[in-house]
């Protein structure tokens, strides 16, 4: 199979998303796995999210409850702004924010 990913990058993905259900039909309609499949789904989701450079506040928060109860978690305002200004620093710093 031949891989070009600038040209076709949306056929190719729905190439390899399709080969794999194809590929594994009797473990995808077994209901017994549907909330494993949710799960995964919901992973990459974020996965994806995160390799864009979008955060995951519902993990913050999470992360927040378990390791911090006693700190206050940030709103999700705050914290979309802190991650935003941590990833582009202000022009105080020797990096300046993105032109974008």
């Amino acid at each position: 199979m031949n891989l070009k990913f600038a040209k076709n990058g949306k056929a190719v993905i729905y190439k390899i998303i399709k080969m794999t259900i194809m590929s594994q039909k009797d473990l995808i309609l077994n209901p017994k796995n549907w909330s494993r499949i949710a799960t995964l789904w919901q992973r990459l989701q974020q996965s994806f999210r995160l390799m864009v450079g979008v955060p995951d506040y519902q993990n913050y928060l999470e992360h927040m409850k378990k390791h911090h109860p006693d700190l206050e978690a940030m709103d999700a305002k705050t914290f979309y702004r802190y991650c935003v200004d941590s990833r582009y620093p202000s022009a105080g710093s020797s990096m300046k924010k993105c032109p974008c």
